[in-house]
């Protein structure tokens, strides 16, 4: 599953990932975080250690792997659309190989530039196209502020869904022109349950 889900700051990220990778390790799934401002990776372990004791034995045995943006997109030839989505295959199918029960990834787009959009967009459009049947979950992280409202609906329409979190539950948002269910009802009633963040439920 490829979703999205959008923040204000520092604690709405740390309050949407940190349950989102805790599931994935407690599920012995690999779990890749791609971190960045407001939330870079120093910060994210913190997070992630004031959650739960295992985050070091994570990082060790290689449960966890916690990279800066620059440093993976820098070794990734940049944000090229098919590029990076190949890597991410072949990084499901290592962690098959060695015993998990797939792969678990996040990241956060908030260092990219303007000009940087249409090619972020084609990244997105091809890894929710690559992904369907794949034993992936992402969750993308999009900073409100730096999103306009078409951009917002762009975001939501290349992923599987979307989540957000108006009050203490997260639920899926509206898809962007989603029919009406039988019961006059959309996307947006259907609600993981209260502890549990986006993509884990």
């Amino acid at each position: 599953m490829h979703a999205c889900h959008f923040y204000d700051d520092s604690d709405q990220l740390i309050a949407a990932m940190v349950p989102y990778i805790l599931a994935g390790l407690r599920g012995k799934e690999r779990c890749l975080w791609v971190a960045a401002p407001p939330l870079p990776g120093r910060e994210a372990i913190q997070a992630l250690r004031a959650a739960w004791d295992g985050t070091d034995d994570a990082l060790q045995d290689g449960a966890l792997r916690i990279l800066a943006s620059d440093q993976w997109y820098s070794g990734s030839a940049g944000l090229k659309e098919i590029g990076i989505v190949e890597l991410w295959l072949k990084e499901e199918e290592r962690a098959l190989a060695e015993g998990y029960n797939g792969l678990r990834i996040a990241g956060n787009t908030s260092f990219l530039k303007p000009g940087d959009w249409p090619i972020l967009m084609e990244h997105e459009r091809a890894a929710t196209a690559r992904f369907n049947g794949r034993r992936i979950v992402v969750l993308c992280s999009y900073s409100r502020a730096q999103c306009d409202d078409q951009q917002a609906h762009e975001v939501a329409q290349v992923h599987h869904c979307a989540f957000e979190r108006p009050d203490a539950d997260w639920r899926l948002a509206p898809a962007p022109d989603a029919p009406m269910g039988a019961n006059g009802g959309n996307r947006r009633e259907r609600r993981p349950p209260a502890d549990q963040p986006p993509a884990a439920a």
